[in-house]
């Protein structure tokens, strides 16, 4: 069903009607609760599609599912468009699947966009950009300065984060405020190194589509995530290969992942060029996909998921 969405919204972007027919039934709906400026994207129709047309794209990335029936499934998603005319829209996307008799399709989508204000925070683009070294990149944590982060949720730099040892350490505790960086980010090659203890969780997210209070009273964000986790001693990671280390997190299990013994430090690298993106794992390419558009600008965001885990060495270039 990730698939069929995916495949859905890509079909959308590149007006290839074509790959939108496969994807959805015959008697497909599309319902708005704020406007009906997405209604020519959503079906390829020659308006939209001729030369000179002004071009925005959606993105979604779906994460929550329920079983209705054998044959009908209910999906909530986050929706992100980029590049729409008079400022882009973020929020919640509801999906119905039906099961036929060529497979799963989309019956049904619902929009409805956030306003962004409290427990929802908007992903803005940052208005100057961090002035790289000479060789291109950025240091983001040097094992020292923690000056290029700020919790999610825009506030300063949480207690529940600290530097250690010259390292950036997640504190186990009830709540906890992911971290994002203050510059926001296109295409990038992103590499870090990261240690998990016992049983512990966490992810690097991008591709962020709005920030949330959690109901705990922190703070993350909706996005892609690379997925860093103890894969031994973790109930998810043991259980579903989507939700082992290196996997794009609900979406793709990783292949040919390689970790370290509990206690010693990983490598890992995420390349994205425009669609393109890549996961790469202690020197192996673990996950690789084309996303449905292109990418929009926003932070890089470090879970804080209530358990202790440690960050080091992390740096950024632009690829755009």
């Amino acid at each position: 069903m990730q698939d069929v969405l995916r495949r859905y919204l890509k079909g959308v972007n590149d007006c290839d009607a074509a790959a939108v027919k496969s994807a959805i039934t015959s008697d497909f709906v599309t319902r708005f609760s704020w406007t009906r400026a997405l209604s020519g994207r959503l079906l390829p129709s020659p308006e939209v599609c001729s030369p000179g047309r002004v071009s925005f794209e959606v993105a979604a990335l779906a994460r929550f599912f329920r079983s209705a029936t054998d044959s009908v499934v209910l999906s909530d998603a986050y929706f992100r468009t980029v590049g729409m005319a008079g400022g882009d829209q973020a929020g919640r996307l509801y999906v119905t699947f039906v099961k036929g008799s060529s497979g799963w399709r989309i019956f049904q989508l619902r929009f409805h966009p956030s306003r962004f204000e409290r427990p929802f925070f908007a992903v803005e683009p940052a208005k100057g950009h961090d002035v790289p070294e000479a060789d291109g990149w950025v240091t983001l944590f040097d094992g020292s300065s923690t000056d290029r982060f700020q919790a999610a949720n825009g506030d300063s730099f949480p207690e529940t984060w600290r530097v250690e040892q010259g390292t950036l350490r997640a504190i186990a505790s009830g709540s906890g405020h992911s971290l994002r960086t203050k510059d926001t980010y296109g295409s990038f090659d992103l590499r870090f190194e990261w240690k998990a203890p016992p049983k512990g969780n966490s992810g690097v997210k991008y591709r962020l589509f709005y920030i949330a209070e959690t109901p705990r009273g922190g703070s993350d964000g909706a996005g892609f995530e690379y997925q860093v986790v103890d894969d031994s001693g973790d109930p998810g990671a043991i259980r579903f290969p989507l939700e082992r280390s290196g996997a794009l997190y609900n979406q793709i299990a990783p292949s040919g992942a390689h970790i370290r013994l509990l206690g010693d430090y990983n490598e890992s690298r995420i390349v994205v060029r425009g669609r393109h993106c890549e996961h790469w794992l202690n020197g192996a390419k673990v996950v690789e996909f084309e996303a449905e558009s292109r990418p929009p600008e926003s932070p890089i965001l470090i879970q804080h998921h209530e358990t202790d885990f440690w960050f080091r060495n992390i740096r950024i270039r632009r690829l755009d």
